[in-house]
């Protein structure tokens, strides 16, 4: 009998303080990882969270000037180890917000680190009105062996009413590939 494989849920999200309807507020958990809980209940997919060994700020603006430094100067950041087995995964979802119009670096510190050939990622992304920026080019780049997938953008601030669109993303994208 084969062992059927659920997919994994891989996310960067930052807490603290965010930007919800336009005005900076307290937020115990990220919008991505809003989105990355709502897609790992559908597919029954296991959730990878990357954490950077120095937590960002909880200040929304030391974050963006932290984000901004790391990006301008190419700094990628340590992140804490991560005890799963991607070899076998076929399927990755790749959460994170859009920080200055891509990928934060601790995603690249990631992507780094795991060999992604041959495998289908479907990236997810949160925003506040760049949908996924120039983080698909990125993607495609740091990524040249993986079979990269039509994405969701959600904005930031919609995220608690993400569930449709998530929904609408893996019934059109996802169920039959």
């Amino acid at each position: 009998m084969e062992m059927v494989k659920m997919p994994t849920v891989v996310y960067f999200s930052h807490n603290g303080e965010t930007l919800l309807d336009g005005r900076h507020q307290q937020v115990s958990f990220g919008n991505t990882e809003v989105v990355a809980k709502i897609i790992a209940e559908k597919v029954t997919g296991k959730l990878v969270q990357i954490m950077p060994n120095e937590p960002y700020p909880v200040d929304y603006q030391a974050v963006l000037d932290r984000a901004e430094h790391e990006m301008k100067q190419t700094v990628l950041p340590e992140i804490v180890p991560i005890k799963h087995d991607f070899h076998a995964d076929s399927k990755i979802f790749l959460g994170f917000p859009i920080w200055w119009n891509t990928l934060p670096m601790a995603v690249k510190t990631f992507l780094k680190q795991v060999n992604f050939d041959g495998k289908k990622v479907y990236p997810f992304c949160t925003h506040e009105g760049s949908g996924f920026g120039k983080s698909r080019q990125e993607l495609q780049q740091l990524l040249p062996k993986a079979d990269i997938q039509k994405g969701l953008a959600v904005r930031g601030s919609r995220v608690t009413c993400a569930q449709c669109a998530v929904n609408n993303w893996l019934c059109q994208n996802i169920q039959n590939k």
